[in-house]
């Protein structure tokens, strides 16, 4: 018996290294160790993307195993040249119970760490405490924690300084408690490669000392003298962002401007009030970018309120606004967005509130907070709000406008508004008018066209021309186009969806669908 044991293992080894033998013939075990790292690498990040369904919580449900892990089954070489690169292993999650592993293995490489606080302290003193040991060598830290740990973390973060930190995201669900006493400054004063902070509703207890050298800053939920607090320690900052509205302070607020001389773009989602209260405590410089998205703009106060608030350094001569577009959302809830560039070759085809696009330097959505209800008004709004913004925007001293294109997206009463401009303004309003693209709009009773008909013609009379005028995915288009040549002196464009559904009546209950207006 003993003898077919030895039998049977001596087989199995020979079997073993056959299949060693074969593997290593194919081509796949003959690529160089550099270039399967490079492919474990990508996979790493791969998994680690798909972690995330959005920008603010981990996905659960993932046993929190480590990227990697699986290639170390697959073959000895592979497992080998896994584990002698340590930075396959430095993504640590709150919910891998591989954390002593990853630690180990990722030696002393910078370390990438997302932590979701459950409610149970537990995590926070297994996990958590564990991993601040190695913040010296925390690379990327993301917090997600509740208001009653957020002393505690607070503490931990203080501990330390966070030699290699270039990006901090610190999210506390509800406000810290008043009987948290921060005392030491996070980091201990020192991160000196920090860069990008988030910070989500945390109050003026969050230390400002080490924010000198940040580039990009998104907050949520702070008082604004503790805000302006913080932007004065921020010299170097280039991108800025707040949401939601101020928290109410007793403490006072200075009354000079922090200059904020280095800024590329600001973009605010609050109320036109704490926009207002915002901007009248801000110094910009004169090019940086502007996006707003306000659940209103039904004052008081105003957006000329808004507007004669905001302040820019002088240095330079103010951008010139080429272009603009206007979109009406449908009501679900019921949006616009108006946007301005300082190019007339700017790709509107995506759409957002906060666009990246640099040309684009004023972005403006408004919103009403009453979801599936029109207001009663709407075709009034519709038509008068955005050309009134045009206004407004042509009287502030932050631009100059000399609008040569124009995009109409998703509204015919758009068109009514432009006509009703260029006919009560003069003939001389939006002189500079070459360009005009009216897409997804569905013409109803065509009254609209023959509005802007009209007027174009009566400024044809005075040699003011539009040299190109475009339609894009519109129903119903009903009207002669050499009607509508007489007042343009290059072309008219129709493109195919348009010129297929011409004369087709299309219910409007199949235009409310949001992705039809981008």
């Amino acid at each position: 018996m003993m003898h077919t044991d030895e039998d049977s293992t001596a087989l199995a080894e020979s079997m073993r290294v056959l299949r060693s033998r074969s593997n290593g013939r194919t081509p796949i075990s003959r690529l160089p160790d550099d270039i399967l790292f490079m492919v474990f690498e990508l996979l790493v990040e791969e998994k680690r993307l798909e972690e995330y369904t959005n920008d603010d919580y981990p996905r659960q449900g993932s046993n929190g195993l480590p990227a990697c892990l699986e290639v170390t089954h697959v073959c000895r070489h592979w497992r080998n040249v896994a584990l002698e690169r340590p930075t396959l292993w430095t993504c640590i999650s709150s919910t891998s119970p591989w954390l002593d592993v990853m630690l180990e293995r990722s030696q002393k490489a910078p370390l990438d760490v997302t932590f979701k606080c459950p409610y149970s302290s537990d995590s926070l003193r297994d996990c958590f405490e564990k991993v601040l040991l190695h913040l010296p060598r925390i690379k990327h830290l993301e917090l997600h924690a509740f208001s009653h740990e957020a002393g505690r973390v607070m503490d931990l973060l203080s501990s330390q300084p966070a030699s290699l930190l270039e990006r901090l995201k610190l999210n506390v669900a509800g406000y810290l408690p008043l009987a948290v006493s921060i005392s030491n400054p996070i980091f201990q004063a020192q991160a000196p490669l920090l860069r990008h902070l988030e910070i989500n509703h945390c109050d003026r207890r969050w230390s400002s000392y080490i924010f000198g050298g940040l580039r990009t800053l998104r907050v949520r939920g702070t008082s604004l003298p503790d805000l302006l607090s913080a932007l004065r320690c921020m010299p170097a900052l280039e991108q800025f962002t707040f949401q939601y509205d101020l928290l109410e302070s007793d403490q006072p607020v200075l009354l000079d401007k922090v200059p904020l001389t280095h800024l590329k773009s600001i973009a605010v989602k609050a109320t036109l009030e704490t926009a207002v209260s915002l901007f009248t405590h801000l110094a910009l410089p004169v090019d940086a970018k502007i996006a707003l998205h306000l659940p209103s703009i039904q004052g008081p106060p105003t957006l000329a309120d808004l507007f004669s608030v905001m302040n820019k350094h002088p240095d330079g001569s103010r951008p010139v606004l080429r272009s603009m577009r206007a979109i009406k959302f449908p009501p679900d809830p019921y949006s616009m967005a108006v946007q301005f560039s300082t190019s007339t070759a700017t790709n509107w085809s995506n759409y957002s509130w906060n666009p990246q696009d640099d040309d684009i330097r004023l972005s403006i959505e408004f919103i009403w907070q009453e979801f599936f209800h029109i207001p009663p008004n709407s075709a009034e709004i519709s038509r008068n709000t955005v050309f009134d913004i045009c206004q407004t925007i042509a009287r502030c001293s932050l631009f100059s406008t000399e609008l040569e294109s124009m995009h109409l997206v998703g509204c015919p009463d758009f068109v009514r508004g432009l006509a009703t401009a260029l006919r009560t303004e003069g003939s001389s309003t939006y002189a500079s008018l070459r360009v005009l693209e009216l897409r997804r709009m569905a013409w109803f009773d065509g009254d609209e066209l023959r509005e802007l008909r009209d007027v174009l013609k009566m400024r044809a009379q005075h040699n003011i021309r539009i040299h190109n005028l475009r339609f894009k995915l519109c129903n119903n288009f009903a009207i002669d186009p050499m009607v509508l040549r007489e007042v343009v002196v290059n072309d008219i464009d129709r493109d195919q969806y348009t010129l297929e559904n011409s004369y087709e009546i299309v219910p409007r209950k199949q235009m409310w669908h949001r992705s039809y207006f981008c």
